[in-house]
């Protein structure tokens, strides 16, 4: 900061600047910026959320029950959650997202859209009812 300081002062005394610009540039330099909303400000505020994948079988059915909780901080890291949701599940996912419209594949997660995909799972819920079981995600 110093350097710049000195070219600022320079400047004024070759007179390539007014006093006024001089005063407006140093006092420029000196402010804080302030901090930009970067994705890890982002990542901190949701660390503390869940995703939240249950299937409880009908009474009298033999599907199995599921429950995954699978922490915000793990899809910050990159990780592909679909490896934890079993296929079964997924399919009803993405079946059920599909009818309402939405074009999503649990199976075409990409890390790098991870942050976009958070945002979005904030206001996310899923539930299907079927004969064999009942399958709900959400986030909180």
């Amino acid at each position: 900061m110093a350097d710049e300081k000195m070219r600022i002062l320079n400047m004024l005394s070759e007179g390539k600047i007014t006093p006024e610009e001089a005063e407006k540039l140093l006092a420029a330099i000196d402010t804080p910026m302030a901090p930009e909303k970067s994705s890890a400000s982002f990542f901190d505020s949701m660390e503390n959320k869940n995703l939240y994948v249950q299937v409880e079988p009908k009474e009298g059915k033999e599907s199995e029950k599921v429950s995954i909780k699978v922490p915000f901080a793990l899809l910050k890291a990159g990780l592909n959650i679909a490896g934890l949701i079993p296929q079964e599940a997924q399919d009803k996912i993405n079946t059920s997202m599909n009818e309402k419209g939405i074009n999503f594949n649990l199976n075409d997660m990409d890390p790098k859209n991870i942050q976009e995909i958070m945002a979005a799972l904030e206001e996310f819920s899923v539930d299907i009812d079927t004969e064999e079981s009942t399958v709900q995600v959400y986030c909180r």
